[in-house]
């Protein structure tokens, strides 16, 4: 990181789940708070209401080895706010204006995220530890997150887990699924239809294994997430179908985001004979092909397996913002913490 961006970027003492064009909103523990980066004011907003996952969530130790987290925060039509959080999706009551329990996560302690298309329907798939690939699903909710119903389903010895489900905002109504992760469980494919019908559009190898991709109008942008091959930043021509590799990088890479022309990725610190890295690493470009490292953050001193792996991770942005974004978990210096940087900064 260069000394200009040293001396401007803020590190705050929150989890930043939305950055809008007019406010943030922010999490400690179950309670969520708008925040506005230019006069640095919290102003509450809403909670959760679980009990006994709120508790967990008040200290970072029990939040993390609990997984007692909100993941994510999301705007949907129709001015819905919904949220995942440990076992369970939680939509806004306008009533009473708590986020209340409107789904239970059977499988795992949560989905990878959740996905609006076009039409207004929600998605979200299974995701949880599954070595014998049993059969995991693709839920969808037609009423804004009050009824859910299997939209399709990978039978058994098809994939481990569901990595996500993402709107592809070139080509209408289409929504793009990613699994993993042994070589074949690994698709990364499409469906035109609401699930329908599924085109497998790439499959059997870790250099298809992905959690996040990144859209343009001519090219899908992705980071291979592996822990037994060297990760890359990786590109889809849409026009050809050919892959190329654009970035190796320090680890898996699981979380990733793009705001306007600026796309970032992060590695995350995992068990791994490969990536041995104990640093968890953040990407940026401008355009998609010239990728540079802006920052990264050591590993804490607590073991992986019980209070999670090192990771940098990111809001979902929405409108036009002047300011790169991310939360630290497991990280020295940012745990729990946001990290924001001004865009011309960088």
């Amino acid at each position: 990181m260069n000394q200009a961006t040293k001396n401007t970027r803020k590190v705050c003492r929150f989890v930043t789940l939305y950055v809008g064009s007019e406010y943030w909103i922010v999490a400690r523990g179950y309670h969520l708070y708008y925040y506005n980066p230019e006069t640095e004011v919290l102003t509450y907003f809403s909670r959760l209401v679980d009990m006994k996952n709120s508790l967990f969530a008040c200290c970072r130790l029990t939040r993390r080895a609990f997984r007692a987290e909100i993941t994510h925060l999301y705007h949907f039509q129709n001015d819905t706010w919904m949220c995942i959080a440990r076992k369970a999706l939680f939509r806004l009551d306008k009533q009473s204006g708590l986020f209340v329990k409107c789904h239970n996560i059977e499988k795992g302690s949560r989905p990878m995220n959740l996905c609006q298309g076009q039409n207004g329907t929600i998605y979200y798939g299974e995701y949880c530890y599954n070595p014998n690939r049993h059969p995991m699903r693709i839920m969808q909710s037609k009423d804004n997150g009050t009824t859910w119903q299997v939209a399709y389903t990978f039978r058994e010895g098809e994939v481990n887990h569901i990595h996500g489900i993402f709107i592809d905002p070139y080509i209408s109504g289409r929504l793009w699924i990613a699994t993993g992760d042994d070589d074949q469980a690994c698709i990364f494919g499409y469906t035109d239809d609401g699930f329908q019908t599924l085109v497998r559009k790439f499959q059997g190898s870790q250099q298809y294994r992905i959690c996040m991709p990144l859209f343009t109008k001519h090219e899908i942008i992705f980071a291979t997430d592996s822990q037994y091959e060297q990760n890359y930043i990786r590109c889809i021509d849409r026009h050809n179908g050919e892959v190329c590799n654009l970035q190796a990088i320090q680890g898996s890479g699981i979380y990733a985001t793009q705001t306007g022309s600026l796309m970032m990725v992060s590695t995350t610190v995992e068990p791994s004979k490969v990536n041995c890295d104990q640093q968890s690493h953040l990407w940026y470009s401008t355009d998609g092909h010239q990728w540079k490292e802006l920052t990264a953050f050591k590993k804490d001193i607590w073991p992986k397996s019980f209070f999670q792996f090192g990771s940098i991770r990111f809001p979902h942005y929405e409108g036009i913002n002047n300011y790169a974004v991310f939360t630290g978990r497991a990280l020295q210096q940012i745990d729990g913490k946001t990290v924001c940087i001004v865009l011309k900064n960088i």
